[in-house]
């Protein structure tokens, strides 16, 4: 996993899946490249329940994050309100299938490269499972694949495309002054 380690990220749905994963008598370790506020809980929670999990804190040399994510069997990306989800488009990159929160963006962003689960550890263990039954080949191609689908080339088309769209499909009628709450806007005559 390669995330801020804060509330909205949901971190703990990580760990709560590797618990699942290994109940479930599944061989499963989990390394956590990230920081932030829940560190020191999380680490805690993983000692206190005897979870194979390394926390490496920030990793700032890119080529150590890439070398990490292509290493990884399954990337996990637990927070709900992702919207584009950065790492877990780098990790594609990198031929590593992610398993995303189902109530975040990222499914979209994933497609049939990667699994959406709900918000529970099972559910992401679950998920995780189906990914692991697929042929690492197939299951690194297809990620890499979907990755580059979003290049840096068809992120300008489509920000370029979206600026020469019409506004509300209404393209030729004028856009309204902004007016303060409460001001009425002026007649033909003038001023109201």
């Amino acid at each position: 996993m390669c995330s801020r380690l804060s509330v909205e990220k949901r971190p703990g749905t990580a760990l709560d899946a590797l618990e699942a994963l290994l109940r479930r008598g599944r061989p499963a370790v989990l390394v956590v490249a990230g920081d932030g506020p829940l560190r020191t809980r999380l680490e805690h929670r993983a000692r206190e329940r005897g979870l194979p999990v390394t926390f490496l804190g920030h990793v700032a040399d890119r080529t150590d994050l890439g070398t990490l994510q292509a290493s990884a069997d399954v990337c996990l990306a637990p927070g709900p309100a992702e919207t584009f989800g950065l790492a877990a488009l780098e990790a594609m990159a990198c031929g590593t299938p992610v398993v995303a929160s189902a109530s975040s963006a990222l499914p979209e962003v994933l497609g049939s490269a990667g699994a959406a689960a709900d918000d529970r550890g099972g559910a992401f263990a679950d998920a995780v499972e189906l990914l692991l039954g697929r042929p690492e080949p197939e299951r690194r191609e297809a990620a890499r694949a979907r990755a580059e689908c979003f290049g840096w080339g068809a992120a300008v088309e489509a920000f370029l495309a979206a600026h020469d769209a019409e506004v509300l499909g209404r393209a030729d009628t004028p856009a309204r002054p902004a007016t303060r709450e409460g001001d009425r806007p002026a007649t033909r005559e003038g001023a109201a």
